[in-house]
């Protein structure tokens, strides 16, 4: 599966709804003191709750996938607004997921991923046990991810999005859990960090991925080399790329 290319689609077809739908996301996804709301941790972690398990498609809200399944139990308020905020400006859940997800990697100091409007809606819910666990040893992370079309490299790319993570107990996983770098790798590697997921932990020290958990540690544009590529793949899976349309420009536009 690969990265999808945006490069030659034209802002100019994006839908001005759009920059309405990010500038009122914003105080739900950023505090007064700039950092990220708990809303907006969440926001990191939708889209990938809504697409791994088949489709990037709503149905982690629209199927009531996201108050019907524990693992998505942390994400409940922000689903409840993302879906209230959909229907108030008549736009999809499925993109309104990834909006606010791209949103708040920007706002933290982070990328601007592409966004890419017009995925089809689905209230049928996606297969479950799809999302690995945090006490998943790293031979089936890997493995679950594998079978979803992710390479190892990607897999530790896309765990460092725990840069700006809590637990379930509302712990902070790394020092700088404000801030979108890459000190999540190194603090877990070094036992460093607030808090350690046992999956996190495992996949650092994993054959097929210690290496590069230590090369991302070192190196903050290796990962997001990766990083970018990757999180843009998962945004669109399950969809036909060349049917959506480039609103990148949101991004930088709200948060400059």
């Amino acid at each position: 599966m690969a990265a999808p290319d945006v490069a030659s689609r034209h802002h100019s077809d994006c839908p001005s709804v759009w920059g309405k739908v990010a500038n009122d996301l914003k105080s739900t996804l950023v505090g007064d003191d700039g950092g990220l709301t708990d809303n907006g941790r969440a926001s990191v972690r939708v889209p990938f709750h809504d697409c791994f398990p088949g489709a990037c498609d709503g149905s982690i809200i629209l199927a009531n996938e996201c108050t019907d399944r524990p693992e998505n139990g942390q994400m409940i308020p922000i689903c409840g607004i993302l879906g209230q905020k959909a229907d108030e400006h008549k736009v999809g859940v499925a993109d309104i997921i990834q909006l606010a997800g791209a949103l708040s990697i920007r706002a933290a100091g982070g990328p601007a991923i592409s966004f890419l409007a017009g995925r089809k809606d689905s209230s049928t819910a996606n297969p479950a046990g799809q999302i690995p666990d945090q006490n998943d040893p790293a031979d089936k992370i890997i493995g679950d991810f594998r079978a979803k079309g992710f390479s190892p490299t990607e897999l530790v790319a896309l765990l460092g999005a725990h840069t700006v993570a809590k637990n379930r107990a509302g712990q902070a996983l790394d020092t700088t859990d404000s801030r979108w770098d890459n000190v999540f790798y190194s603090e877990t590697e070094d036992r460093r960090a607030p808090a350690t997921l046992n999956s996190d932990k495992a996949v650092s020290n994993a054959t097929d991925t210690g290496r590069t958990w230590s090369s991302f540690a070192g190196d903050s544009g290796a990962w997001e080399s990766i990083f970018i590529p990757a999180m843009q793949k998962m945004a669109t899976m399950g969809n036909d790329v060349d049917s959506l349309t480039d609103c990148s420009s949101v991004i930088t536009d709200t948060f400059h």
